[in-house]
């Protein structure tokens, strides 16, 4: 397979992005997808916006929806979020009808706890933020006081 430079990538596309896990964002005409080094689509989907592999899922947004791809543009599960984040270590942030939490891979909240916000987790710990109140807390969703 051939690799292209970012110069012969940028007179096929709109935009190009960075590589991870292998493939780039691209956007052509209003539509945002993957691309591999050789410049080919890493799949026939279109998305109104794309973010770049992690942990071997996509962040997408399409039709006012946002959810997780695979490198072959299948959606990672059923579940649609208000907004999605990166994976970082197993989990993502997700928010739902004003509130935030974390989900895993397969698109299912990792715990039952809602809160106004939340950040991604590090080494463990994620920041929170419930009732003005900001704290850490544990991939299962309690605090680590």
């Amino acid at each position: 397979m051939e690799t292209l430079t970012r110069e012969e990538l940028l007179q096929r596309y709109d935009w190009v992005g960075d590589f991870h896990e292998g493939l780039a964002e691209v956007r052509k005409g209003g539509e945002s997808f993957h691309i591999r080094p050789d410049g080919t689509p890493a799949y026939k989907q279109r998305y109104d916006w794309v973010g770049s592999f992690q942990e071997g899922l996509a962040q997408v947004e399409g039709d006012d929806q946002r959810f997780h791809i695979r490198p072959d543009g299948t959606p990672a599960y059923e579940q649609r979020y208000d907004s999605v984040g990166p994976f970082q270590e197993g989990l993502a942030v997700a928010r739902k009808d004003g509130k935030s939490f974390h989900i895993r891979p397969d698109g299912t909240p990792a715990y039952e706890q809602r809160y106004d916000s939340v950040g991604i987790f590090y080494k463990d710990l994620a920041w929170a933020r419930k009732d003005k109140e900001s704290f850490y807390i544990h991939p299962d969703g309690t605090r680590a006081d």
